[in-house]
């Protein structure tokens, strides 16, 4: 066995081995034609996991001078791509990519062990299926479906009934704690329907969806920052109107708006935005529902 081999490097040839190019003397690090590097050794799992997120989180200086200019000059970074500044900062996609890893990350952090989410009490849900009460009905019976007489139920419909029964047994700071834990997640989906509704509200402005795809990431990728500040602070309502006057400064540096059509717009964005990401809480629990 060769030293070379032995020290886990693949021996030196004279061409790349990914695109078989002939390397120039003195040997260069990367190769001319590919970019691939010359000097090859079985990765460490440091290595390969640096390089995975590379991919698609950004950690290095750009992401710092980009992170301050997305919270501390609205707007700024939509502005740059448009114009064609797209070397000095990190691309609109890795920002929210990076964003909604640290958010998710972080919250992992200052959760202390998993959410405490208090289940319904099976006793007091058998209690409720043998008193006489109004919810007595939809929680064993459903269409033709009676759970006193389970031949005459369908799985499908034992199944929904389940779901009716466990559904009903849940109190609102159950439904409440439910709707906090999946919004993020929701948030996720929202970024595309987000942009889809500043179409919406610029149409006729000439720009394309991509435009506005561009401002939602920014948009996102600042709201997940603001969302992990507020749970380690527990300053949501503060944070709040923080983001709401950060949107509104940003809207108007990219959309050139003044400040009566930025706020009216604003408003009827937030709007329209939480009864959607209400909307989308309520169907990631319904399909958690489904694979429980």
């Amino acid at each position: 066995m060769s030293q070379e081999h032995t020290h886990g490097h693949a021996p030196a040839l004279p061409y790349c081995r990914n695109c078989h190019f002939t390397l120039a003397t003195p040997r260069p690090a990367y190769c001319g034609h590919c970019g691939q590097e010359t000097d090859l050794h079985p990765p460490s799992v440091r290595e390969m996991f640096t390089e995975y997120l590379g991919h698609y989180v950004a950690f290095d200086g750009p992401l710092w001078r980009t992170l301050w200019a997305l919270v501390c000059l609205p707007g700024h970074l939509t502005n740059a791509y448009f114009h064609g500044r797209r070397r000095r900062y990190v691309l609109p996609l890795r920002v929210y990519l990076s964003a909604s890893f640290l958010f998710f990350i972080g919250a992992a952090l200052l959760s202390q062990g998993p959410t405490k989410v208090i289940e319904a009490d099976p006793a007091g849900v058998a209690q409720g299926a043998s008193a006489p009460s109004s919810g007595v009905k939809v929680s064993t019976k459903l269409g033709t479906c009676d759970l006193a007489r389970p031949e005459t139920c369908s799985r499908t419909q034992r199944w929904l009934t389940g779901v009716f029964n466990k559904a009903e047994a849940m109190s609102f700071e159950q439904w409440k704690a439910r709707a906090r834990a999946l919004a993020p997640y929701a948030m996720l989906a929202m970024q595309p329907i987000f942009a889809a509704l500043l179409l919406l509200m610029f149409a006729g402005s000439g720009r394309r969806y991509a435009e506005h795809f561009v401002f939602s990431l920014h948009s996102h990728s600042l709201w997940f920052l603001a969302l992990l500040l507020a749970m380690s602070a527990g300053l949501e309502g503060l944070m709040l109107f923080a983001v709401f006057g950060h949107g509104l400064v940003a809207m108007r540096r990219v959309y050139g708006l003044g400040w009566f059509g930025a706020t009216w717009r604003g408003v009827l964005l937030s709007f329209f935005y939480f009864v959607l990401l209400g909307g989308v809480v309520a169907i990631l629990g319904a399909l958690i529902a489904l694979t429980a």
